[in-house]
């Protein structure tokens, strides 16, 4: 017998099943919709004031009518998700997904940008980030690039290059792979940031190149900089990925996920280990 899905859809409890489909949803037909995916570790939403402003950020750059003040709008999705995840005894280890949408009406062009929003969520296991026992195998997704506009730092619905890179990947036989912008450099991963060790410094493509405006990719930052490692945002090719020390992953849910190669080249994950500990020395 399969549970029952639970999700809040505008503020209520409904069964996951009765919307599943509806022809007319803009976010199906157009992939008119912004989402965040949060990580919550013993009832504590991490870095939820963060992911709320980058959902607020992306939601005015789509015209989605907004409320005037984004605190009583992040009090409300607070007040749901914490609804949702005590009903679906969340609330040890999961992943939330807030997704917003603009409401059903016109074709192109819409009838309304008032909005809908979904929160859905599901267990995790670990209630810590824990790094990978065994370093991912990567490759680099050529066939697409992403483009560099006002939508490369947000997570929209509009996610077919990822799709593609991911089914890339498996037919690869990689673990993940990574992602180029239409100036041939490495932004990003499928579904995460990337950062290159070289020496004791670490490295990460700018916001300005077109990469995803990571939430953890921010908190990893301010981790080292606080342990005195230099971080540098510079724009990565593929000679600075065969050329540097470690390769690693970074996004709200895993933390940081290891590279153990990419073609013949071998990564270490000393940086990785470190940085790792002091996140979860930090958020739990």
């Amino acid at each position: 017998m399969f549970e029952r899905e639970q999700i809040i859809l505008n503020g209520e409890f409904v069964s996951g099943e009765s919307v599943n489909f509806y022809l007319k949803n803009r976010a199906f037909l157009y992939g008119d919709s912004i989402f965040e995916t949060i990580r919550v570790i013993n009832s504590k939403f991490l870095f939820f004031d963060e992911h709320i402003e980058r959902l607020y950020a992306g939601m005015k750059v789509l015209k989605y009518e907004l409320s005037d003040n984004i605190f009583e709008f992040k009090k409300k999705l607070e007040e749901d998700v914490l609804k949702l995840i005590d009903k679906k005894s969340c609330k040890d280890s999961s992943r939330v997904r807030i997704s917003v949408y603009r409401r059903t009406g016109g074709f192109y062009t819409p009838s309304t940008n008032l909005i809908n929003y979904v929160i859905s969520c599901s267990k995790i296991k670990d209630k810590k980030f824990v790094l990978n026992t065994y370093g991912l195998n990567i490759g680099i997704y050529k066939d697409v690039r992403k483009p560099i506009n006002v939508f490369s730092p947000f997570k929209t619905a509009n996610s077919i290059l990822f799709t593609l890179a991911g089914i890339y990947s498996k037919e690869n036989k990689f673990e993940d792979c990574l992602i180029l912008n239409e100036s041939d450099n490495i932004v990003e991963s499928v579904s995460s940031n990337v950062f290159i060790v070289k020496g004791e410094k670490l490295y990460t493509p700018p916001i300005k190149s077109g990469c995803i405006s990571g939430i953890m990719r921010s908190v990893i930052f301010s981790i080292a900089k606080s342990n005195s490692i230099v971080c540098v945002e510079k724009t990565i090719n593929e000679n600075d990925l065969l050329n540097s020390d470690e390769v690693f992953l970074t996004n709200s849910i895993t933390g940081i996920q290891w590279v153990v190669a990419y073609k013949s080249k071998r990564f270490y994950k000393k940086k990785a280990t470190f940085l790792i500990n002091l996140l979860n020395e930090t958020v739990i």
